[in-house]
């Protein structure tokens, strides 16, 4: 039975090619896209995971109102890892890093940038898995010039070692300063990891790490659980230890109980993170690495189901449309005694292989599309289909359940028809029932996603357009940004003189604080003459030099600039409008505004109190991501010799960057030399953004097509069907256009009703979307027309192929049809 049921089955394929056609490819890019997004959502799910313990253990995160600002961020006192250890029995193993950013790493003469280096307790190797390669996980990180390292950073810097326990002893320097000894190799942290570092630093060896300060949040602290521990009840006990801990030092700092302060409307309270959930459900501050986006993991779930759903969609549109075709070997195997059963059984045969040669095809699709996809997400996604048993099946069964879900209908409507009526009036339907409800319901669903896609394409682009083209406050364009000039040791100032010396070099700054997302910390201060008590006021404070305004083309809107001829700048302080408005100055320029002070082996110490002289006042710019309103911001003279900016004026800048890096080599020979341009490192904070406005117009882009090809096959068999009528209306007078708008405008009625329902459902989830930035576009009306315009057009052209053909054959063979 099985093999009849297959041999009728290829015949009948073969016999209507171009619908086997439509339904093959339509299927094949539903179901590559569903791999495609499988393998995506796997890979996102399975982040951390691969820690032994990894549902024990948690980050512990901070959430604080003070001075007019709301935090929330990683970093936590360094202190608090120890705390957590000692005072709570449930806590088996506590342990935090510090992150410095970037270090010079050289083996003997030339550095190397790494950028994935932390320091680090022991405690690491006892909280998460890093499997050591060589060395004593127990005593890997206890000497103050420790350093673990990772196997490939062994391999770069030791390439002739024979084995790893070679490179154990050898020694790095860091900086040009600090040399560590390596104790420890270890295997490369996994892709899925919300961290990765290549050098973990001796925590022993960083005397900030030493100090009791709760008042100073720069650790990430991590710890593991016991057994059936909950992290709820631990949470819990977190307002006693604050109380504990932080209150006598905010006393101390601020002349207040920690009751008082809470009732001025500041706050703090400490939370546990489960780290499985940390990727996809954490966008805090001093994050890591940017973190993944549990959203964007329904959206793509979302939209491959959608694309699947339209291709299965078109197989039962078509099928049941070429019913007519099959009326007749419906009847006369009924009439030999085929029973129903037998005939879904058939139906059901030719879907399930049309299912599995599109999944052939669809695996194929998806070798030559995962490169593209990989840089498009930002993975290295490799397919594995055999693999793993799961997916194996998953893939097979998918195959079965689309094949049978997309077949189920066609069959049972095809196997319903009454052989009587078949064998007499040739056909299983009414004719005035060519078209059932059914059938438009599923056009009208097809093009509802399409369109909802076309509209979130349209609001993204439009989202990054706008943060592209808003006012900052600060100009992006044309600075290159110099990395790591402390590498010129005491010649930054003469290698800054000799780049501006350059005819195309206008202005230029050194400082390590650029006007774009970074880990930076808040301090509080308070206006001279109150306390921090009566009118704290959180601010960043960047320490600049007298190039930083001018290069960065900012604008003072009161008093002056920094500048070298004043050499009382060195208490100065630049505001920006948000704290000259917290600190509530009418006339800023001259007042005077406070701060702690850091005392070396006391931490923030309050008999140290710093005071600055407001000499200005910039307007307000944007420093974080349009995400997040601009907040309090002062500007002292420091020195922050970790970058250069140079602001020029040229069009090609091959030959400025020559210039720059042969005075680089000139200077600090042996020294990597790197740059970026401002207006990049601007682009970079909205890269998650921007891969998926790409991935919604890619997939936005996929849909039309599959929707699309189901259209043409269904206008192909209308126009088929009214072969003979549109014949006696051209025999009547009927103008070929007339005809086109008579095959056309069923289709296009079809299409209204879509955007009716697409555009409320589009409307919520984009403006859910855009609540994420603080500032953001309107949501137009005109968003919505073009949608529904572009996919009205489509639709059009699609059918309109074969209405022009139709409208154009020559009457008199339209009248000896059939």
């Amino acid at each position: 039975m099985l093999q009849n049921y297959l041999k009728i089955t290829v015949r009948n394929l073969l016999k209507h090619k171009t619908h086997t056609f439509i339904n093959v490819v339509g299927l094949a890019i539903g179901l590559a896209c569903c791999i495609l997004i499988v393998m995506f959502v796997q890979d996102e799910l399975n982040y951390d995971r691969h820690h032994k313990h990894a549902n024990r253990i948690y980050r512990v995160a901070g959430e604080a109102m003070f001075g007019g600002n709301h935090f929330n961020s990683v970093v936590a006192p360094a202190p608090l890892a120890q705390t957590l250890a000692t005072d709570f029995p449930e806590v088996i193993a506590a342990t935090h890093f510090r992150d410095r950013g970037s270090f010079l790493v050289k083996r003997d003469v030339q550095n190397y940038k790494e950028e994935r280096a932390v320091f680090a307790d022991n405690a690491v190797f006892e909280v998460f898995t890093i499997p050591l390669l060589a060395g004593d996980p127990a005593t890997a990180l206890s000497a103050p010039n420790a350093v673990a390292i990772s196997a490939a950073s062994a391999a770069k810097f030791f390439p002739e070692s024979a084995s790893l326990e070679d490179v154990i002893g050898k020694n790095l320097t860091f900086d040009n300063q600090a040399e560590y000894q390596i104790t420890a190799v270890y295997e490369d942290m996994p892709a899925n990891s919300h961290f990765h570092f290549d050098f973990l630093l001796a925590m022993e060896g960083l005397p900030e790490s030493k100090n009791g300060m709760w008042l100073s949040n720069n650790f990430q602290t991590y710890l593991l659980l016991e057994e059936g521990a909950s992290a709820i009840a631990l949470e819990e006990k977190f307002p006693a230890m604050i109380e504990k801990y932080l209150g006598p030092q905010v006393q101390q700092m601020m002349g207040a109980s920690l009751e008082d302060f809470e009732k001025a409307g500041n706050s703090l309270r400490y939370y546990l993170q489960p780290l499985i959930d940390i990727h996809l459900h954490s966008d805090l501050s001093q994050e890591f690495e940017p973190n993944g986006n549990i959203t964007f993991v329904y959206i793509f779930s979302a939209i491959a189901l959608f694309i699947l759903l339209i291709a299965c969609i078109n197989f039962m549109n078509l099928s049941t449309a070429r019913s007519a075709h099959r009326a007749k070997e419906v009847g006369i195997r009924k009439a030999l005694g085929s029973f129903k059963s037998q005939l879904i059984g058939q139906f059901l045969t030719e879907s399930v292989m049309l299912s599995f040669i599109a999944l052939l095809l669809a695996m194929g699709m998806v070798e030559l599309m995962l490169p593209w996809f990989n840089g498009l997400s930002g993975k290295a996604l490799a397919s594995n289909y055999f693999g793993s048993a799961q997916f194996t099946l998953g893939l097979l069964g998918t195959a079965v359940v689309v094949g049978l879900l997309a077949g189920s209908y066609p069959a049972l409507f095809l196997s319903a028809f009454k052989p009587i009526r078949v064998l007499k009036e040739g056909s299983g339907v009414s004719k005035n029932n060519r078209s059932p409800i059914l059938r438009k319901a599923l056009v009208v669903f097809q093009f509802t996603a399409t369109i909802a896609l076309i509209t979130g394409t349209i609001v993204i682009n439009n989202q990054l357009g706008f943060i592209q083209s808003k006012k900052l406050g600060f100009n992006k364009e044309q600075v290159l940004v110099l990395h790591d000039v402390y590498a010129l040791g005491n010649q930054v100032e003469t290698f800054k003189n000799e780049m501006l010396q350059h005819p195309d070099v206008i202005h230029g700054t050194t400082t390590g604080y650029l006007p774009v997302s970074s880990n930076r910390s808040d301090t509080g201060f308070w206006p001279e003459g109150m306390s921090m008590q009566e009118n704290p006021v959180s601010m960043q404070i960047w320490s600049v030099d007298d190039g930083y305004v001018p290069t960065m083309d900012m604008e003072i809107l009161k008093g002056r600039n920094f500048s070298k001829e004043f050499g009382s700048d060195s208490t100065g302080i630049v505001l920006n409008e948000r704290a000259v408005g917290l600190f509530g100055f009418d006339d800023p320029i001259g007042k005077r505004v406070n701060t702690v002070g850091w005392t070396p082996g006391k931490g923030l110490d309050p008999e140290n109190i710093l005071t600055y002289t407001v000499i200005g006042v910039v307007k307000n710019f944007h420093f974080e991501s349009l995400k997040e309103n601009i907040t309090a911001l002062g500007m002292r003279l420091g020195n922050s010799n970790s970058m250069m900016s140079l602001r020029f004026e040229v069009a090609d800048v091959s030959g400025l960057l020559s210039f720059a890096k042969d005075k680089w080599n000139e200077f600090a020979p042996g020294q990597p030399f790197e740059y970026t341009f401002l207006d990049d490192r601007f682009s970079n904070m909205y890269t998650a953004e921007q891969r998926l406005g790409e991935i919604f117009s890619v997939f936005a882009t996929l849909s039309i097509l599959v929707a699309c090809l189901g259209l043409f096959g269904l206008a192909s068999f209308t126009a088929e069907q009214r072969t003979k009528e549109i014949g006696v209306r051209k025999v009547l007078g009927a103008s070929i256009g007339s005809i086109i708008v008579l095959l056309s405008k069923e289709f296009t009625k079809w299409v209204l009703i879509a955007n009716v329902i697409a555009w409320p459902v589009a409307y919520f989830a984009m403006n859910e979307w855009l609540q994420g930035f603080a500032f953001r576009i309107d949501l137009g009306w005109w968003i919505f027309a073009i949608s529904g315009a572009l996919a009205l057009g489509i639709a059009i052209l699609t059918v309109a192929y074969q209405a022009i053909k139709a409208a154009m054959a020559n009457p008199i063979d339209a009248l000896r049809y059939e």
